[in-house]
């Protein structure tokens, strides 16, 4: 089979592997249809974080192909969504809706194969995916682009939302422009927020932001993202703030946007940024709550959603190209061109 591989450092092509095989009773092999491009594809992509050689991607919709002799609920033929971790479904975490801390869990790409490949092995396969109620005949590029957001990023700020505690009427700020950012955005006006205000700085990602009508605030570097929102605030601080960056200026800004008694839910992967003085959160009384979605407790209703009419996330993804074309998709995430980026896995 064709797959994705990151030789090092903006340095990935498309190579030859082994097709996939059932290892364990519990498995199936999917034939990945189409696939996406994360952004934190790209930390070992920008040398960032160290990565060995291997192939890559972590968000897939396809078929089923084989299933393991345990595998009683889904069938060669299935078409299915899978979030971007696996998990066995059974432990105490995933029972609580906590499905990205088992135990058992993994992330695609990272110590075993990637979704940039035209196919894949699931373990825990009845546990983990989630089968979609189109067959596959049904599933084009278009339909395609409505759900492939929901395996990764906006089910991370669906979970940002929640951490927050994002109810009706409440003022929601959303630090983030990127792919997440707007997904929190979308959601927070999902839960009928009073008030939703995306802060960011690209005109071409705040663009797409108000697609989902949202309000945005552009903000540069070197303005006050507080001073910003309090003018176009009344000098009110917000009520719930998601933060989807991870960077030290957005943390800080996050923190200090929460009004007295409010709450901060991060989702943005911490990178370089420096603790918290317990302090800061005792004075305020404020809650604060972060951590890895887990992306298979959102997919059902996120799925039915879509099926439904009433979202519609295809706005994230600005480019599609054949999986041959992978390198290209992660050089146009690399240098902004493209926000997130759709692979079709056939061509």
């Amino acid at each position: 089979m064709r797959s994705s591989w990151l030789n090092g450092p903006s340095d990935i092509t498309v190579v030859e592997l082994d097709d996939p095989h059932i290892l364990e009773p519990g498995d199936v092999i999917v034939d990945i249809s189409y696939a996406t491009i994360c952004g934190s594809d790209l930390w070992a992509y920008r040398g960032l974080i160290p990565r060995p050689p291997g192939s890559t991607g972590h968000e897939f919709i396809g078929v089923i192909r084989s299933v393991g002799a345990e595998v009683t609920s889904l069938v060669p033929g299935d078409s299915v969504i899978a979030p971007f971790m696996y998990s066995d479904g059974t432990c105490y975490e995933c029972r609580h809706g906590m499905h990205s801390l088992c135990a058992q869990g993994g992330l695609w790409g990272k110590g075993g194969s990637g979704a940039h490949a035209e196919q894949i092995r699931v373990p825990h396969a009845e546990a983990t995916l989630v089968l979609l109620p189109w067959p596959a005949a049904e599933i084009d590029e278009n339909l395609a682009r409505k759900l492939l957001p929901l395996t990764d990023v906006y089910a991370t700020g669906t979970h940002g939302v929640f951490l927050a505690g994002v109810s009706a009427g409440d003022t929601v700020v959303v630090i983030g422009d990127g792919a997440v950012g707007i997904s929190a955005a979308s959601a927070a006006t999902r839960e009928n927020a009073g008030r939703v205000v995306l802060i960011g700085e690209q005109d071409a990602r705040l663009a797409i932001a108000r697609s989902f009508g949202v309000e945005t605030l552009q903000v540069s570097r070197d303005e006050s993202a507080v001073e910003r929102f309090l003018d176009v605030n009344n000098g009110v601080l917000a009520d719930r703030v998601v933060e989807c960056v991870g960077m030290q200026a957005a943390f800080d800004s996050a923190l200090e946007l929460v009004r007295p008694g409010g709450s901060l839910g991060f989702v943005g992967v911490p990178h370089g940024v420096e603790p918290v003085s317990p302090m800061r959160i005792f004075n305020k009384g404020m809650h604060v709550a972060g951590g890895t979605a887990p992306a298979r407790k959102y997919l059902p209703q996120l799925v039915a959603a879509v099926a439904e009419g009433t979202l519609d996330p295809s706005p994230l993804i600005d480019r599609v190209v054949p999986l041959s074309e992978v390198a290209h998709g992660f050089a146009a995430m690399h240098t902004g061109d493209a926000l997130k980026v759709l692979l079709d896995i056939r061509r």
